[in-house]
């Protein structure tokens, strides 16, 4: 899997595309991936679908069922990136036709596959090929104001913090406990 992390939740909604129907280009480089590995046929045995739920994965194969999915924002961007991705992910399905389950997800007999198609063997692409590509995982953090009820002193964080007091009002011999709200984070705030 290119990037291990797909969100949680609910089944992503999924744009199915057998192989066989796909751009034509990408049937044949299968073929001749196929070709190279050994394994006549198996752009037949395996099937492609997009997802919108991709967020910092590229792809991911289930090699018993040949079924790989990548992540939708791959169509609209440079090509290449999803031809790898695409040999990336048919590449562990070939793996697992020619030596089950026994190999790691990206072990020698995956890295040898990737090689041999031409590309370097990578779990991870670089931060800087996704920045305008992918769509953005980061969520806003909310934000909480920690006001004191006494002298309205107000200071924000981004947790809770029971532990804090208002110094003034402590100085002055109350307890110095603060209302703890939580507030709209502001837009530029992001995880």
């Amino acid at each position: 899997m290119l990037f291990p992390f797909e969100p949680s939740g609910t089944s992503p909604p999924v744009i199915a595309y057998p192989v066989s129907r796909l751009r034509g280009e990408h049937r044949v480089r299968i073929k001749r991936w196929a070709a190279v590995w050994s394994l006549p046929g198996l752009e037949d045995r395996v099937s492609v679908t997009f997802s919108r739920h991709f967020r910092s994965s590229l792809g991911r194969c289930a090699p018993s069922s040949g079924e790989i999915r990548l992540a939708a924002f791959l169509q609209d961007g440079p090509r290449e990136l999803l031809i790898e991705a695409l040999c990336h992910e048919a590449a562990h399905a070939a793996v697992h036709e020619l030596h089950g389950h026994g190999p790691k997800p990206h072990g020698a007999e995956w890295r040898v596959l990737m090689q041999a198609a031409g590309y370097q063997p990578r779990a991870r692409v670089p931060a800087a090929l996704l920045e305008d590509l992918a769509p953005s995982s980061k969520r806003t953090r909310p934000t909480w104001l920690h006001r004191c009820p006494v002298c309205r002193a107000s200071r924000i964080a981004r947790r809770a913090v029971h532990r804090w007091r208002c110094a003034a009002c402590v100085k002055s011999g109350l307890n110095g406990l603060l209302l703890i709200e939580r507030v709209p984070a502001n837009p530029g705030t992001q995880r």
